[in-house]
């Protein structure tokens, strides 16, 4: 997870940088599917029907949460997924699977690594605007109905956060669900997607989650893929000191997404090449 220990002026001299891996809200308000769908008064069995595209990617035992987005075979996900903190690939990615969990059944589905475009190589030195994954994978999963995308509306519009964990979350190994809001909306660079501060809480393992509009329908708006505070250690209220922020589905971010879909599957049968052979396709 990608993140910022905001400082005071007073107080640069001899602090460093907290351990917190995420930010935690205190309004927070995270429940699994079955607690989200008894407090809506609908059956959990629908509600885990509509959130199945959500999976973990796992990629040299760095976990973080990724879906399938428009077609059962294409997975959208935070760059730093794959790429560590100095822009080296986490491990050989032609090893990292897509791991999910349709109609009870654990599946683990290997990625078409040579379809990878990302925003950046190098997530951690660029704006988080570029911090974004598309990827196919090297089967369908076809029992799984993937998200739809569409744009963010303005500043307060409604959204739900779902991950697949939150390390340290009192229910860490459980999908995650969140009603919360997009508070701040920001054009970092002229071409680029929006940068979507947001008031949702979050965990070690959520990068890449799905920010989606509310509802039977609602559409991914975005993917969550870090935070910056001044007390990373402890819950505060959101304020411009004190977020988890995401990208929006918009700009390169979204033209991967469309253009991956619609290049038909690569033949499977050929051998696997190391990823250092082949690198991903950065888009802008």
């Amino acid at each position: 997870m990608r993140h910022g220990v905001i400082f005071a002026a007073v107080m640069l001299c001899g602090l460093a940088a907290g351990k917190a891996e995420a930010v935690t809200i205190t309004s927070d308000a995270r429940l699994t599917l079955p607690e989200f769908a008894a407090k809506s008064g609908q059956d959990p069995a629908l509600f885990e029907s509509r959130y199945a595209a959500t999976g973990m990617l796992v990629c040299s035992g760095v976990y973080s949460t990724a879906q399938l987005t428009i077609k059962d075979d294409v997975v959208t996900t935070a760059a730093h997924a794959f790429y560590d903190t100095d822009g080296n690939p986490r491990g050989d990615l032609a090893t990292c699977n897509f791991n999910i969990t349709v109609e009870g059944k654990e599946l683990a589905v290997p990625l078409d690594v040579t379809s990878l475009r990302v925003g950046s190589r190098k997530p951690y030195a660029v704006a988080p605007v570029h911090d974004w994954a598309v990827v196919r994978l090297a089967q369908h999963v076809p029992a799984a109905r993937p998200y739809g995308i569409g744009e963010p509306g303005p500043v307060g519009m409604p959204i739900v956060m779902l991950a697949h964990r939150h390390r340290g979350w009192v229910h860490d190994g459980l999908k995650a669900i969140e009603a919360c809001a997009i508070r701040v909306e920001s054009r970092v660079e002229k071409l680029s997607a929006r940068e979507l501060a947001i008031d949702c809480s979050a965990g070690e393992g959520a990068s890449g989650s799905a920010i989606m509009a509310p509802g039977q329908s609602g559409a991914m708006v975005g993917i969550y893929v870090g935070w910056r505070s001044t007390h990373p250690d402890r819950p505060g209220p959101f304020s411009m000191t004190h977020m988890n922020f995401g990208v929006a589905v918009e700009g390169p971010f979204k033209n991967a997404i469309l253009g991956l879909a619609a290049e038909p599957m690569a033949d499977q049968s050929r051998p696997a090449e190391h990823a250092s052979a082949v690198p991903a396709t950065v888009l802008h």
